[in-house]
């Protein structure tokens, strides 16, 4: 049975990665002499040496635009779902982190403008991050190690959000923009606004956002039924299931919302750089839905607001219906000086303070009880100094220092307080010659933990890596990298020792882990030529990748339970693992302003050691998707039909739930227009039209809260 199985997602990726081939074959010859690009290129930011997507080795992708607006959501793992390699750890409707790869938390990196949220989403799966999409410029995904330059919580991959809090230029007039969307998933109202300007040398920002929703609507039960081999074994324990544990049908429980953000800055502005300040304040309220239990039933399709949803909860019992209330203000110091040099080319530099904290709110009959209170008081500055020396080797320099203040507080506080320290140098190298471009790279890291009792953990980390590339034609290239890079135990995973609540977990660190040494191998195929027209514009993106983990850590399934909590005891183990998958797309240009875009993507963990009694299978791995999006761009609108299908996830790992296929179609289109002299959008997102249960394999409560049903999000946005 596993023989076979893996030959279904082996044969899959061959043939999409055999597509990308044919494809990328049939255009290689007429494009190696075409012009060379002259539309509009975005420089990514996760390069210090200002290079586009197109052009950087690594597996880059940038969401921005129409494309951005179209999949903005709620949480910032939703929005990033249909990206090649990334996936959604679903909490519920107020949780959704990135998995790139089938890495997440503290192996991923979300960073705010290059530098690090510093929130508490990577301590556990309930916590949200402290990131509002709909506030995004951008957003650049790197798929696979990134720690070179942003340290060791990127071993696996970084989501950077680029929003405008800091300008650098100064606009020539004031502009701003003005949304509002309705989602019928949650009965979710949300508007957003942003304003820009300037005088002189002063440039100023300044945006907001609102959001409230209701419980996420689903198909069927909120709890998936298991059958039951022994039903006379079992009767005493369904009878007292059925007095305690309550389904509901057409909707999740406790799954309303409320956000506001609101952001201002202003910029100092020359004509050789700028420097600038920022300030943001964010508070989230949002309920965790029941992972033992849920409440009363209602009629299907009954919404539910803010209100109604704390009302459940009051009614609700000892540790169901908590909720989070999320509060954070954020301080960031930007500045970049470009020098008048042949050699040095810019100076940059970044400081950011961060106070955050969020409260677990616990129901107790007609009120809520502070439950475990987690703070996180961190602040993180990088400074960045690039050089070309006239088409040999370019280069940058980098210093990034952190801490972290970090404390869990309470009577069920799971994690002791801790100190973490950072220190970090790098240097990346690049250079041409011919077809050939050579990257090179260079980390030393030290990371010092220190908890409120208890020894200090101290470790000393390097990271190394290279990659090549050959340019077959301008717009067209192969590249091979190899990246080596170490990973330092965080605060949690060496001294959590108790239950969480929220999680429905007991946790138990160990303060012996060792550092986690990952070597990833790289091979990628890119062809993108945006001035070419019809077949010879096919864009095509393939990468292959091996990735061997040696102590990997993470939190094993015991399949015990802690007798007082009654919750399942997970503990964090070092154990070596070997992660390896591959990512394809093809986007064809049809006729009539079509065009037909193939993907798919898959990724497979083992862990390499044999232990009695113990599954090999890494746990919460995304299953293996493709599909098809079909799209049309015109004069004044544009739509796409978009086709997902995801294969069963079988190997879910040790004592955890298998999930089954599902087949997701989405639809979306918008519409152009003027309105008083100005550009203004309207656009309607239908989001699974087969009303398929979607119950994702990277979340933990994929049992008890699969993602929403059908439903329609619609708005509408102003340009000034």
């Amino acid at each position: 049975m596993f023989r076979k199985k893996y030959r279904v997602n082996t044969l899959a990726l061959a043939v999409a990665c055999a597509l990308s081939s044919a494809v990328s074959s049939a255009v290689s010859a007429q494009t190696a002499n075409n012009q060379k690009e002259t539309l509009e290129e975005v420089n990514v930011t996760v390069s210090p040496l200002a290079k586009p997507a197109d052009a950087v080795a690594a597996p880059v992708s940038v969401l921005k635009g129409d494309e951005l607006r179209k999949s903005a959501a709620a949480t910032l793992g939703q929005t990033l779902n249909s990206q090649l390699g990334v996936a959604n750890a679903s909490f519920g409707g107020g949780v959704g982190l990135p998995v790139i790869r089938g890495q997440s938390a503290n192996r991923v990196k979300v960073l705010n403008d290059n530098l690090d949220v510093a929130d508490a989403s990577n301590t556990s799966a309930d916590h949200a991050a402290s990131i509002e999409p709909l506030l995004a410029n951008s957003i650049e995904i790197l798929r696979g190690p990134a720690a070179l330059r942003y340290g060791s919580g990127a071993i696996g991959g970084v989501v950077n959000v680029i929003d405008g809090r800091i300008p650098t230029e100064v606009p020539e007039e004031v502009e701003g923009a003005v949304e509002m969307r309705h989602d019928t998933a949650n009965n979710q109202d949300a508007g957003v606004f942003r304003l820009q300007g300037g005088a002189g040398n002063l440039a100023w920002y300044l945006d907001g956002v609102y959001r409230e929703n209701g419980n996420t609507q689903i198909p069927g039960l909120a709890i998936r039924e298991h059958e039951e081999d022994d039903h006379e074994e079992h009767e005493g324990e369904e009878e007292h299931h059925e007095e305690e544990e309550f389904n509901t049908d057409g909707f999740v429980g406790n799954t309303s919302a409320r956000a506001k953000s609101a952001s201002g800055g202003l910029s100092w502005v020359t004509d050789s750089g700028f420097v600038g300040f920022s300030v943001n304040r964010l508070e989230n309220n949002y309920g965790i839905p029941a992972g033992t239990h849920a409440h009363h039933e209602e009629e299907e399709g009954e919404e539910h607001t803010l209100e109604e949803g704390l009302d459940e909860a009051h009614e609700e019992h000892g540790g169901e219906g908590v909720r989070i209330e999320l509060a954070q203000t954020r301080y960031d110091l930007k500045g970049e000086h470009r020098f008048n040099s042949e050699y040095w080319d810019k100076l940059s530099f970044r400081l950011g303070h961060n106070d955050y904290e969020h409260v677990e709110l616990e129901p107790h009959g007609d009120h809520f009880d502070e439950g475990t209170r987690f703070t996180n008081k961190a602040w993180e500055s990088r400074v960045e100094l690039t050089h070309d020396n006239g088409g040999e080797w370019r280069g940058a320099y980098g210093l990034q220092l952190s801490r972290k203040d970090f404390a869990a507080i309470g009577d069920e506080a799971f994690i002791r307080p801790s100190i973490t320290d950072s220190i970090g140098a790098f240097t990346m190298k690049e250079r041409e010659w011919g077809s050939w471009h050579l990257d090179l790279g260079a980390r030393l890291e030290n990371v010092t933990i220190d908890p409120e009792y208890g020894s200090d953990k101290d470790f000393n980390l390097v990271g190394l890596s290279g990659a090549i590339q050959y340019f077959l034609a301008e717009h067209q290239h192969l590249s091979l990298g190899l990246t080596s890079a170490e990973r330092a135990p965080v605060a949690e995973e060496l001294f959590a020792d108790g239950a969480h609540l929220a999680e429905s977990r007991y946790i138990i660190g160990d303060e012996t882990l060792d550092k986690e040494n990952s070597l990833n191998l790289e091979l990628g195929y890119h062809h993108h030529n945006q001035e070419a027209t019809g077949w010879h514009a096919a864009k095509v993106e393939a990468n292959v990748f091996y990735n061997r983990i040696a102590d990997y850590i993470y939190a094993a399934n015991t399949g015990l339970e802690d007798e007082e909590s009654e919750f399942d005891i997970y503990g964090y183990q070092n154990r070596d693992a070997t992660f390896y998958g591959a990512e394809a797309s093809v986007q064809f240009p049809l006729a009539s302003s079509l065009s037909l875009t193939l993907f798919g993507d898959s990724v497979r963990a083992n862990f390499d050691d044999y232990i009695a009694g113990e599954s090999r299978e890494v746990p919460r791995l995304p299953p293996l998707r493709f599909g098809f999006a079909l799209g049309g761009n015109y004069t004044d609108w544009n739509w796409q039909w978009r086709n997902t299908r995801a294969t069963a996830q079988d190997r879910p790992g040790a004592f955890e739930e298998s999930t089954d296929a599902y087949t997701r179609m989405d639809l979306t289109a918008q519409y152009n227009f003027k309105l008083a002299g100005n550009d203004a959008v309207v656009f309607a997102n239908a989001r699974n039209l087969l009303d398929e249960e979607i119950r994702n394999a990277t979340s933990l409560l994929r049992d008890f809260a699969p993602e929403a049903g059908r439903s329609i999000e619609a708005g509408v946005r102003f340009h000034f």
